[in-house]
């Protein structure tokens, strides 16, 4: 993974701004693989907003999909969250 560009930090920030799209994140975050069935059973969003959020973090490479059979399921990419910290780190200095 290399250096984020200013641009992408920036669609990262106002991806994981939105409260329901960082919450979607960090539940997927926190486990080794989510169905979308076990997203939704968490959230009071309908199915096509979550659908909607788990688009954007897919097109960000925050998380991962893949289908098996009828579910769809995600995964976190450590390596893009970590090149996202580490550019805030550079932003705020030494």
């Amino acid at each position: 993974m290399g250096k984020l560009t200013d641009k992408e930090a920036a669609q990262i920030a106002k991806a994981l701004g939105d409260p329901n799209r960082l919450a979607i994140y960090a539940q997927i975050a926190r486990g080794e693989e989510l169905y979308c069935g076990e997203i939704c059973e968490r959230h009071s969003i309908s199915a096509a907003t979550i659908s909607h959020h788990l688009k954007v973090l897919t097109d960000l490479g925050l998380v991962t999909s893949r289908k098996e059979g009828l579910n769809v399921y995600y995964r976190s990419q450590p390596e893009k969250i970590a090149a996202y910290r580490k550019y805030l780190t550079e932003l705020g200095g030494k």
